[in-house]
């Protein structure tokens, strides 16, 4: 049992963080992105902080997850 709940968590972690990084390549598009406030307002906020810090997260957790299951199945 213990062998489908890991097999299965490592599936999960693999979708979302494929999915994860479709997005941060997608945001690699954008100068910024601006969005409307109640008043009426404009905000705007740049997105290349943000896509710089998360993809090296999401491509480690990527590497991590794979080391992981091939340690398990090589064994």
């Amino acid at each position: 049992m213990e062998s489908k709940v890991v097999g299965t968590a490592c599936l999960l972690l693999i979708v979302v963080n494929l999915v994860s990084l479709y997005f941060i390549v997608d945001l690699y598009s954008y100068d910024e992105i601006t969005g409307y406030l109640g008043n009426g307002a404009l905000k705007s906020c740049g997105t290349r902080g943000f896509v710089y810090l998360m993809f090296p997260v999401t491509m480690s957790n990527l590497l991590f997850i794979g080391i992981a299951l091939m340690v398990r199945f090589i064994k």
